[in-house]
């Protein structure tokens, strides 16, 4: 049997072309990737530049003129637009502003003052042993009936009590953090195994809980301070939202929350109103300060084109799709999706279009493309992200030209298919006039085949979605990374909110695009 090893000649044939032309495929990975970072950094409003603003507030102020041109008529357009870019600017100028607000040594010093004022009162507070966090958990295990089988619930808690009471006979002096995992531990086996005990004991235990979980923001608090007075000492602080990590700052928070409610069911006043104070100059160091500016603003874009194009149903879907996506932390994936889609679909018909042009208008055109397309619709999508990884390596590049290349044919067959549909009439009728092939082209063959071919980019749409998602097998990120994040550790859950947010984005641009090639009546 004869055995050609076409494997081995393709792999050849691939490390020759990436060695040869390796200038050439470095070229092509910078141009599509200075468009996918433009649409991102433009639609998250990110604040590194200041371009991302000024063309998002260009496009929302063209977008306002339009569709005030379509509800008042043309002379609204301009006014729409100039109040839409003031509104914008403004209320960019105050988030950016705000943003690049810093911690001044004055503010440094003044926090500082009050933590300490609140741990100085927290550590009067705090007991002088941990006896009375013994003594709840003894009387819980002793509350609780014994049972020597392990699977039991009265087991279960017993145990959970012991191994407390041994933590908090082993915890050193000002650990509050141990005592107050015992305790929460017991609590939570309570919980759990639902045993039945006195309601002055689980009184006790939630009491003796609070009391721990409140001490521990001492400990949390004094490396807050010391960068606080480090700020004091050198007079640089940095920026706001960016002096303290997000889970360090909400683990505050939340332990300022437990502090005052606890200590004000106390009748102890004082540190209460101390904590609500620290609490409220912690609000400045919220590291996700005006972080709903952007997925708002891009919102009201999104709603403003599908009620532009589609009416006013696409535009309730759009505000509670965007809405759901939001709530369930997927918008930057979502954006990131959305960006290599936009960029993807755009070099596709860029491509695709003249190729359609070409292959209607050349019979010998037709006859190259027409084998080129069957062979790349029939390829399987993950075919196509082999070559895409061998010459651009891993990440959005890669993604985009394998969805662009997989997206393509749809644009093509269309656009051609379009054109010589016109009818002969009107062709005849253009050249009797005297037309040239390009003025026949622009003026009487596209306009007629306008449907068919928004029809092509309706569909190269929906392809660059379906492709972009499984991209996120090699490093694309969006929304196929969520996806892949979910089947990968078997998280469901996660898989399931990645695939709805793949839901909604495709039906809000199957809908806009298909209402594009709709006559309007």
């Amino acid at each position: 049997m004869i055995n050609i090893p076409i494997g081995e000649y393709f792999e050849l044939m691939v490390r020759w072309l990436k060695s040869s032309f390796s200038a050439f495929f470095d070229g092509i990975s910078t141009v599509l990737d200075f468009p996918i970072q433009v649409v991102e950094s433009t639609l998250l409003l990110e604040t590194e530049g200041l371009y991302p603003s000024i063309l998002f507030g260009i496009l929302l102020a063209i977008v306002a003129g339009f569709l005030g041109r379509r509800l008042w008529g043309g002379k609204a357009f301009l006014p729409m637009f100039l109040a839409l870019a003031l509104v914008f600017g403004g209320a960019e100028f105050w988030r950016l502003r705000t943003l690049s607000s810093e911690v001044t040594p004055e503010l440094a010093a003044s926090m500082e003052k009050e933590f300490n004022t609140m741990l100085g009162s927290l550590e009067e507070s705090a007991p002088e042993d941990f006896s009375g966090a013994e003594t709840v958990l003894e009387n819980i295990r002793d509350a609780v009936p014994e049972n020597d089988d392990r699977d039991s619930a009265e087991y279960q808690v017993r145990d959970a009590a012991g191994d407390g009471l041994r933590d908090i006979r082993r915890a050193r002096s000002a650990e509050y953090d141990e005592v107050f995992d015992a305790l929460d531990e017991t609590s939570e086996a309570l919980a759990e195994h639902l045993v039945e005990i006195s309601e002055s004991n689980l009184s006790a235990l939630e009491n003796e809980r609070e009391r721990y979980e409140s001490l521990t923001l001492i400990e949390e608090s004094e490396r807050l301070i010391d960068d606080l007075q480090e700020v004091v000492e050198d007079g640089e602080g940095g920026l706001l939202n960016g002096f303290i990590n997000h889970r360090s700052y909400s683990e505050i928070r939340e332990l300022l929350t437990v502090t005052q409610a606890y200590y004000a069911e106390q009748g102890k006043d004082q540190i209460a109103d101390e904590a609500k104070a620290v609490d409220k100059s912690m609000a400045l160091l919220n590291p996700d300060r005006l972080q709903w500016f952007a997925p708002v603003a891009t919102t009201v874009l999104m709603a403003m084109i599908a009620f532009l194009i589609a009416g006013g149903g696409m535009t309730v879907f759009t505000i509670v799709g965007c809405f759901l996506i939001i709530s369930m932390n997927l918008w930057i994936p979502t954006i990131e999706s959305l960006a290599l889609v936009l960029c993807a679909t755009f070099f596709a018909l860029l491509i695709g279009v003249p190729a359609g042009i070409m292959g209607a208008r050349s019979k010998i055109a037709a006859k190259i493309i027409r084998p080129v397309l069957d062979f790349m619709q029939t390829m399987p999508a993950f075919v196509y992200l082999i070559p895409a990884v061998i010459f651009f390596g891993l990440g959005k590049v890669p993604g985009s030209i394998a969805t662009l290349v997989f997206a393509m044919p749809p644009a093509v067959r269309l656009t051609s298919l379009g054109i010589r549909q016109v009818p002969e009439e009107v062709v005849e009728a253009a050249q009797a006039f005297g037309s040239t092939g390009k003025q026949l082209l622009f003026k009487a063959q596209l306009p007629i085949a306008m449907p068919t071919i928004l029809a092509g980019v309706n569909q190269t749409i929906m392809l660059s979605l379906s492709m972009v998602v499984i991209a996120g097998m090699i490093g694309a990120g969006g929304l196929g990374e969520v996806v892949l994040s979910g089947i990968t550790q078997m998280k469901l859950g996660l898989g399931f909110e990645g695939g709805l947010a793949v839901v909604i984005l495709a039906i809000y641009l199957d809908r806009v695009t298909q209402a594009l090639g709709t006559p309007k009546t």
